[in-house]
């Protein structure tokens, strides 16, 4: 880093970035239904088949900044934007790169093993789908990522669906609360993150599904049954947010291997000594509190940003944006601690914003969040002894 964190922590001046839920809206067709819907869209119309089996993640396609527009984006901020580079032929890597702010992951590319053919774009995704094949590949381009669907016109498609990355050697998974997997390599330097695997049939009902790893290759395993109505739609969503800890070069903390019960208790102990974000409580929020935070450093500035609680699967906290928060209705944030293999504590914060104000203020909004959470792990870390609390107010 150019200067030093503790000094970047001084000039933090705003922001909670929070994130829109990535729940897919399905449609309700009662399980037991015995017909498919009529004119179920075919596997080669992604637009189609997207807006009937999951349309709700359609609106989060965000296409991504050509060279020239990510240029002028550093240019002007200092920072470079998420780069996503679309293959314009299946057999080519799709090449991923996060926004340059603090806690950010790694370039990655990675190939999509069961995709053919040559690419053509509809409204904003990718499709691969050669005639009469039983299955396609879509790219959609989200907000800090790219999802990899794939749809399933039959059985013959098969139930296992493989993508190859190109991940530096001692690279590892880690599944944590909430539902994501991240990635990160040998020295426990986050690369980047998995979104939790779904699948849908053309009925609407969810089908099991789970990814494992084999070396750099991620495959994800569908469960199909005689009573599957196709076509069937899955996906792998590949994306960077922000992890925090004193594996990375200038950071450093009194406790930088503080235990998760440690730091359990120190935020029990006083919720608001260490979250940076103006109307936190002393008290750790609960299941249900609505939380009306401000997320301006100035007293007499109001950037409201109200938010429900809940804890997500595995003790997450998660902060879920109310009507008026500067990021829209709906977003949502996760927190989640951990300790790597080598014991180190780590702050994870998977944040998307629902709202799209444009490559540059994103960007420069996505900075203002970094610092935030960099500060709040600091203060955690700083402090998390195995002791209850602290003095705050």
């Amino acid at each position: 880093m150019p200067i030093s964190h503790r000094l970047k922590l001084r000039l933090l001046t705003s922001a909670l970035a929070v994130v829109a839920t990535a729940a897919s809206a399905f449609i309700s067709t009662p399980a037991g239904a015995s017909t498919l819907p009529d004119a179920t869209p075919s596997i080669s119309d992604p637009v189609a088949l997207i807006g009937r089996l999951a349309p709700g993640i359609l609106a989060e396609t965000s296409i991504p900044p050509t060279p020239a527009e990510a240029e002028a984006v550093e240019a002007s901020t200092g920072i470079a934007p998420f780069r996503a580079d679309l293959p314009a032929v299946a057999a080519h890597p799709l090449r991923l790169a996060p926004a340059e702010t603090e806690g950010a992951g790694l370039p990655v590319s990675l190939t999509i093993e069961g995709a053919r053919g040559q690419g053509r774009e509809e409204q904003g995704i990718t499709v691969f789908a050669d005639p009469g094949a039983s299955s396609a590949a879509y790219l959609q381009p989200v907000q800090n990522g790219v999802r990899m669907l794939t749809a399933l016109a039959d059985a013959t498609a098969g139930d296992d669906f493989s993508y190859t990355f190109d991940l530096p050697a001692g690279s590892y998974p880690t599944a944590l609360p909430g539902g994501d997997t991240i990635v990160s390599d040998a020295s426990h330097h986050y690369i980047g993150s998995l979104g939790e695997a779904w699948a849908v049939d053309a009925r609407g009902r969810a089908l099991s599904t789970s990814y494992s790893w084999s070396g750099s290759t991620l495959t994800q395993h569908v469960d199909l049954a005689a009573d599957t109505a196709y076509p069937v739609l899955l996906d792998p969503t590949w994306y960077y947010t922000y992890d925090f800890s004193a594996t990375l070069a200038g950071y450093h903390a009194v406790h930088p291997k503080a235990s998760e019960r440690a730091v359990d208790l120190l935020l029990h102990g006083c919720f608001n000594c260490y979250f940076p974000i103006n109307g936190a409580p002393r008290g750790y929020p609960a299941d249900g509190d609505v939380l009306n935070l401000n997320a301006s450093p100035f007293s007499l500035v109001v950037i409201p940003a109200p938010v429900s609680v809940q804890t997500a699967n595995g003790g997450a906290l998660q902060f879920v944006a109310r009507a008026g928060h500067f990021d829209g209705e709906g977003s949502m944030v996760t927190f989640a601690w951990y300790n790597d293999p080598s014991g180190y504590i780590h702050l994870y914060v998977h944040a998307k914003v629902i709202k799209d104000n444009g490559i540059a203020i994103n960007v420069a909004n996505s900075r203002i969040a970094g610092l935030n959470w960099l500060a709040y792990w600091q203060r955690v870390a700083d402090n998390a002894n195995g002791s209850s609390g602290g003095g705050g107010v």
